[in-house]
């Protein structure tokens, strides 16, 4: 089951999911920017595969415990 989507916010997904940013960084995403832009519109900017990248940010969190609420 999928957690973080397309529309998500590429700094709230690394904030809540620390382990996410080694992902951020293999697809050049600094976040510099804040992370204040949509997952899709990172990808579109960037001109990367939406569903890749969301399935290694997915994998990535799998394995980590649920972030506190």
């Amino acid at each position: 089951m999928a957690i973080i989507a397309a529309d998500m916010k590429a700094g709230d997904v690394a904030r809540t999911w620390p382990q996410t940013v080694k992902v951020f960084l293999r697809y050049g995403l600094t976040l510099n920017c804040g992370g204040k832009h949509t997952l899709e519109f990172a990808a579109r900017k960037h001109g990367f595969n939406l569903e890749k990248m969301l399935q290694e940010l997915n994998a990535a969190i799998t394995s980590a415990p649920a972030p506190f609420s």
